[in-house]
């Protein structure tokens, strides 16, 4: 698909919600404003977890043991 053609359909669908919130009464538009923030940190906090989560994995999976391994040739 286009890029540019996603990148103005997206464009456009943010600015026609701009648009909505301006004819909002003001305490709804804060209430909208006040659930956009908390929705925001929610995933801002869950993609750091998932960060960390792979970060520990990455660090578990890295510590690697060697062992000494006995090998006959005279057999």
């Amino acid at each position: 698909m286009n890029k540019e053609f996603v990148k103005k359909i997206i464009k456009a669908e943010m600015l026609k919600y701009q648009a909505i919130k301006e004819i909002m009464p003001n305490n709804l538009r804060e209430k909208v404003e006040t659930f956009e923030k908390d929705a925001f940190n929610l995933f801002k906090d869950i993609a750091i977890e998932i960060i960390k989560e792979d970060v520990e994995e990455e660090s578990i999976t890295d510590k690697k043991t060697t062992k000494k391994v006995k090998v006959d040739f005279a057999g």
